[in-house]
């Protein structure tokens, strides 16, 4: 059973898979061993999507030294105020509900995007496909809750809402 605790420190660490994040860590990859609250996990798969800012992270705890895919963990990262991607989807995709996430320069034409939702979404498939039994929960801080909150509700899954999304380490500059 993974705690409150625990999936407020995997909400956390996902932050840190953005490259534009002031604590980004490059280690935060596929294979890797990640400890919260003396728990070990292992991270079965990331996702920067750098087309519209959406980044994902799905673990699974480390049992008697193995890893137990009965039990997996799917982590959004919220806002990162420092990337305009995710002030943009923040604006336009939970505030005013587009399905595209459009972005213009003053030079260029403006262009559109695939929205974080539909990232996650298929963030969320591919974990799906590739552990069909699984339990798969999500979490998640500001917008990263928001997207947990939307895949958890499009897969009927369960989705910890116990976090206290000012107090991550996203939230903090």
């Amino acid at each position: 059973m993974i705690s409150e605790k625990e999936y407020k420190e995997i909400s956390d660490r996902v932050y840190r898979t953005d490259p534009k994040h002031p604590k980004y860590n490059p280690n935060l990859k596929e294979g890797a061993t990640i400890e919260f609250n003396s728990v070990k996990y292992k991270i079965l798969d990331t996702k920067h999507e750098p087309k519209n800012g959406m980044q994902a992270m799905a673990v699974a705890p480390l049992v008697n030294g193995k890893v137990d895919t009965s039990q997996v963990v799917i982590a959004y990262a919220g806002t990162n105020s420092s990337d305009k991607l995710d002030i943009a989807t923040d604006i336009q995709t939970v505030g005013a509900g587009s399905d595209k996430l459009k972005s213009f320069d003053w030079f260029e034409a403006p262009r559109s995007t695939d929205p974080q939702s539909l990232t996650a979404q298929q963030f969320a498939d591919s974990i799906r496909n590739q552990y069909p039994f699984a339990t798969i929960t999500t979490t998640g801080h500001s917008l990263g809750e928001s997207l947990a909150f939307y895949i958890a509700a499009e897969n009927k899954w369960m989705m910890d809402a116990a976090v206290d999304w000012r107090k991550s380490d996203g939230y903090k500059k």
